[in-house]
């Protein structure tokens, strides 16, 4: 009787252990899903997914039958509902639209950055010959934005609004934005039509300045007094603290992409061209690549100035004491701002 008990006991033990493994295995997601928006500024992503860094990550962490899923979105404010909606993991854009996210989410998911993606001036390009500032801009002005109103472009245009008319003046021109993602706003800007300019990014803002009368009139870096991150990851305390290793596979899929762009740029501007079909040649990416005001990296630079400007303004309700609160501890070790 005694040996029937301890084989039974056995037998329970192995079947709780086995149990606990399957329920362990579970608790991960079965699909990764990541979504980004248009640009070189997105490269480390590009690279992730071409490479499949992510796959081998998880691979590594015991998850090689976990899926990802990779989606494009013209706009910050489309990300944050499908991740408030449990559709998205990590999202990715401009530092604006996360810190919407990051007051809204404080008192359940908890959204955080995971990263910055990199640094890089963004332009406001006119083909209005009048336009030489934006003091310039008239009421038959119209200036094609992604994401209009709450996008990394619209935060920096009404900043810079606000330097040119005053601080209570800083939504002086939102009325003549048109919501619009980068290549459709290129294109409009282009036709001839009723869109004058174009508040844009690498390589769109590129593209236009070749086209003979089109100028650029701003560069965010003018407007946040050096360089600053143009676009970020995030993703929630929801989702990494219930999938830590998938959330662990992500950070180091991105860090090695990073590393790989920063060790060879023009093997990164090809692939970013092959994929992307973009317009530019290798040689152009390149010396883009390695202009000293462009930086491929993980380090948030000037995340509070957005966050002192839009807490300023009303349009967030909570305030952080230090970029430290907005990101995950993966980069609290990094030279942040």
């Amino acid at each position: 009787m005694l040996k029937i008990k301890r084989i039974a006991a056995a037998f329970t033990c192995g079947l709780v252990a086995t149990f606990g493994v399957a329920q362990s295995a579970r608790a991960e997601v079965d699909e990764v899903k990541i979504a980004m928006g248009f640009g070189i500024g997105y490269l480390p992503l590009v690279v992730m997914e071409q490479q499949k860094l992510m796959e081998k990550h998880l691979q590594s962490a015991g998850l090689a039958d976990t899926k990802v899923r990779w989606s494009q979105a013209g706009a910050g404010a489309v990300m944050n509902d499908a991740i408030i909606a449990g559709q998205l993991h990590f999202a990715a854009g401009g530092i604006p639209p996360f810190l919407i996210l990051w007051d809204k989410t404080k008192s359940n998911v908890q959204a955080k950055g995971v990263a910055a993606l990199s640094s890089m001036p963004i332009f406001l390009n006119t083909r209005n010959p009048n336009v030489k500032t934006i003091k310039d801009f008239t009421e038959k002005d119209r200036i094609a934005v992604a994401g209009a109103g709450s996008s990394v472009h619209s935060i920096t245009l009404q900043m810079a609004a606000a330097q040119a008319f005053g601080a209570q003046n800083y939504n002086k021109l939102s009325t003549l934005m048109v919501n619009l993602s980068h290549p459709d706003g290129m294109a409009a800007m282009m036709s001839g039509g009723e869109i004058t300019s174009h508040f844009t990014s690498p390589p769109f803002q590129y593209q236009e300045l070749r086209t003979p009368g089109v100028r650029r009139v701003l560069s965010s870096y003018d407007v946040m007094g050096g360089r600053n991150s143009f676009l970020m990851v995030w993703s929630t305390a929801k989702f990494r603290d219930a999938n830590p290793k998938s959330y662990g596979a992500f950070f180091g899929a991105m860090k090695e992409a990073t590393d790989w762009i920063n060790a060879d740029k023009q093997r990164a501007a090809d692939l970013y061209i092959r994929a992307t079909k973009s317009k530019e040649s290798v040689d152009e990416l390149e010396k883009f690549l390695k202009d000293p005001e462009i930086e491929v990296t993980l380090t948030p630079e000037k995340t509070m100035m957005f966050m002192n400007f839009q807490h300023g303004v009303g349009s967030l309700k909570n305030k952080a004491a230090s970029w430290k609160d907005l990101f995950f501890p993966e980069v609290h070790h990094l030279p942040g701002s």
